[in-house]
């Protein structure tokens, strides 16, 4: 299963850097059509929108595996012992369950809406699907990677409950 996880993470990652890289390109085309040649391009900013959509939600899966995301600590700091795993396990859970029913399960009705109304997008005419799918995949990890959390947290594997505060470093 670990394995499989690092294979996850690392394709993961890798979508991400290719997705920016095409954001970087396609940021720098519109820049250049648009004052260089004078005539703006008019796919870029919808390729450039769609891609902001998509390195989002990966970059925000990929965060939480990476424990890199935004969190409010003060509660796992006053904690210790058995019960900062608890408050891991129950913190875990609850981003399992928002994730499932948020980005999972609304997420697929809205790619399944979508895809039944047949809406496509203005300048690049695909399917608003395909974008959209988006978030019941992101959804999907986020909930995979809670479940590797929790495990983790029970087995007692170092590294896997609620972290310490680091100390601040004085500069």
């Amino acid at each position: 299963m670990d394995k499989i996880i690092q294979i996850i993470d690392t394709v993961l990652a890798w979508i991400l850097i290719i997705l920016m890289g095409i954001l970087v390109i396609d940021v720098t085309w519109q820049v250049i059509a648009r004052f260089l040649l004078g005539s703006a391009s008019s796919f870029t900013e919808e390729v450039a929108r769609f891609l902001l959509i998509w390195i989002g939600l990966l970059g925000a899966a990929y965060a939480y595996r990476k424990d890199l995301h935004l969190a409010f600590d003060y509660f796992s700091m006053k904690v210790h012992g058995p019960r900062k795993k608890m408050l891991g396990i129950f913190i875990h859970s609850l981003v399992a369950v928002f994730s499932f029913l948020v980005l999972v399960i609304g997420g697929g009705y809205l790619v399944n809406l979508t895809w039944e109304l047949n809406q496509v997008s203005a300048a690049l005419q695909i399917r608003l699907a395909y974008v959209y799918s988006v978030l019941p995949l992101s959804g999907f990890l986020i909930v995979l990677y809670s479940a590797v959390f929790i495990r983790d947290i029970i087995r007692g594997d170092e590294n896997s409950d609620v972290p310490d505060p680091k100390p601040s470093e004085s500069i």
